[in-house]
C-alpha cells in the first residue's frame, strides 16, 4: 500500500536531512504560487522555466515546509453529477448543494444528463458526495462522483532524497501547484514516485511535454524524472450493488451459484488451478522483471558515477589545457610587450641623442654667431675711435691756421704731422 506522508493541504510530511546538491549558485524565491505561467506574449515558454530554474538553482538544503491550509475550490473539490433530468438548471443544482458549503462553475450538458458543481472545500465535496448519491432527485436517482481533474501527474524515478517539498518547489516552474506529495509504504519509505496537482490542466500537460522531451532532474543525480498523467482512482465507495448491469444476461448467470470452495478432483476444482497457475506465472515473472530492472538500474548507477568521474576528469584536463595556452598567451603577450618597451627604449635614446646633437649644433652655432658679433662690435668700435681721432685732429689743424692767420697773414701756415 501507498500513503501520502503530507505534502500540500493534507498532512505535515518527513522531510529527508539531506538533499541531492545541485550544481550552481544563487537561490531565490522557492515557495509560493506563481500566477504569471505564459509570461509576456511572444515569449518562448521555456524561457520563462529556464528563467524559473535559474532563480531557484544552488543547493536545496532544509525548505520550508509546505503549508497545510487547503485552498478554496481546488481541482479536488470537483463533482460529476449524473443520471439528471433534461429540465435541471443551474438554480436547481445550487439548491441541491446548498448545504454542503459554497458552490461554483456549474456547467450543465442536458443532451447526456449529467453536470459538474464544484465546492469549496474537499470535506464538504466528500460530504456532499456521500449524502447526495443515489438520492431521487426529480424522478431519477443520482449519481456522484469526483470529476476527473486532468491536472495531475504522476512522478517516477525519484531518488531517496526528494521530498515533498522539493518536488512541490521544482514542479512550480511548469505552473502553479496546489499539492505535491511523495507516495511511501507501509513503513514510511520512499516507493521513488510522486505526486503532483496542478491547479490548471494544461500545467500538467506542459509538464509531461518538456519532461518526455527533455531530461528534468530534481539533484545532483542523473536520473531523470518520469512523468505522466494520472488520474486519482475514487476507490472509498468501491462498486457498490445498485451499480451493477443487472440487465446483462450475463449478470443472472453469474450470480445463480454463491460462495463456495471447489471440491478436489472436480471441474471446477481442475479449472480454479490453471487460474491460480497462470496467476503465480504471472507474479514470478513480473518478479523476475523486477529484479531484472534493479540489476540494470545499479549497473546503470555504477556506469553513470563511473562516467561521472570519467567526465569530470576529462573537464578538469580541458581546464587544465585552457589555463596552458592562457598561460601560453600571456606569456606570449608578456614577451611583446617586452620587445615593444626595448624598441621603445630604444626609440626613446634614439631621440634624446639626436635632441642632444641638436642642442649641442644649436650652442656652437650660437657661439660663433657670438664671436662674429663681438668682432664685429669690435671692428666699430675701433673704427668709430678712429673717426673721433680724426675729427680732433682736423679740429686741431684748423685752429693753429686760424690763430697764424690772425697774427701774421703774410706768414705760411704751419706744417702738421699726422700720426698713424
Amino acid at each position: 500500500p501507498q500513503h501520502n506522508r503530507g505534502g500540500g493541504p493534507h498532512g505535515g510530511g518527513d522531510r529527508g536531512d539531506n538533499f541531492g546538491r545541485r550544481r550552481g549558485g544563487g537561490g531565490g524565491g522557492l515557495h509560493g504560487p506563481n500566477h504569471n505561467d505564459q509570461g509576456p506574449p511572444g515569449r518562448n515558454p521555456m524561457d520563462k522555466i529556464n528563467e524559473k530554474l535559474s532563480n531557484m538553482a544552488g543547493p536545496t538544503f532544509d525548505l520550508p515546509p509546505l503549508e497545510v491550509s487547503e485552498k478554496k475550490f481546488n481541482g479536488r473539490t470537483r463533482l460529476y453529477v449524473g443520471n439528471i433530468g433534461s429540465d435541471v438548471d443551474e438554480n436547481e443544482l445550487r439548491e441541491l448543494f446548498s448545504p454542503y458549503g459554497e458552490t461554483s462553475e456549474y456547467f450543465i450538458n442536458k443532451e447526456k444528463n449529467f453536470a459538474f458543481v464544484r465546492v469549496d472545500y474537499r470535506v464538504n465535496a466528500e460530504k456532499a458526495k456521500r449524502e447526495l448519491d443515489g438520492v431521487l432527485f426529480k424522478g431519477k436517482n443520482l449519481k456522484i462522483r469526483f470529476a476527473p481533474n486532468g491536472s495531475t501527474i504522476k512522478v517516477k524515478n525519484l531518488t531517496n532524497f526528494v521530498s515533498n517539498e522539493l518536488l512541490y518547489v521544482a514542479f512550480q516552474v511548469f505552473g502553479e501547484v496546489e499539492r505535491a506529495y511523495i507516495l511511501v509504504d507501509e513503513r514510511g519509505k520512499t516507493t521513488s514516485e510522486g505526486v503532483v496537482e496542478f491547479a490548471r490542466k494544461g500545467c500538467a500537460l506542459n509538464a509531461v511535454r518538456k519532461c518526455s522531451e527533455g531530461c528534468f532532474f530534481l539533484t545532483a543525480s542523473l536520473r531523470p524524472c518520469i512523468v505522466e498523467s494520472y488520474e486519482p482512482l475514487d476507490d472509498s465507495d468501491g462498486y457498490p450493488e445498485k451499480y451493477l448491469p443487472r440487465k446483462n444476461p450475463e449478470y443472472s448467470k453469474s450470480r445463480e451459484i454463491g460462495p463456495r470452495f471447489a471440491n478436489v478432483n472436480s471441474f471446477e476444482h481442475e479449472y480454479g488451478m490453471r487460474w491460480k497457475q497462470l496467476h503465480e506465472l504471472y507474479s514470478q515473472k513480473e518478479m523476475a522483471m523486477k529484479k531484472e530492472y534493479e540489476m540494470e538500474k545499479e549497473k546503470l548507477e555504477a556506469q553513470m558515477e563511473f562516467a561521472r568521474y570519467e567526465h569530470e576528469t576529462e573537464m578538469l584536463r580541458d581546464q587544465l589545457r585552457a589555463r596552458e595556452m592562457d598561460r601560453e598567451r600571456q606569456k606570449h603577450e608578456w614577451e611583446m610587450k617586452e620587445r615593444l618597451a626595448e624598441e621603445q627604449r630604444q626609440r626613446t635614446e634614439e631621440q634624446m641623442r639626436r635632441q642632444q646633437e641638436e642642442m649641442q649644433n644649436r650652442i656652437m652655432h650660437q657661439e660663433e654667431e657670438m664671436r662674429r658679433r663681438q668682432q664685429e662690435n669690435n671692428l666699430f668700435m675701433q673704427a668709430h675711435q678712429l673717426d673721433n681721432m680724426l675729427e680732433q685732429q682736423e679740429q686741431a689743424y684748423e685752429q693753429p691756421a686760424s690763430m697764424y692767420n690772425n697774427m701774421n697773414p703774410d706768414s705760411e701756415p704751419p706744417v702738421v704731422y699726422y700720426v698713424k
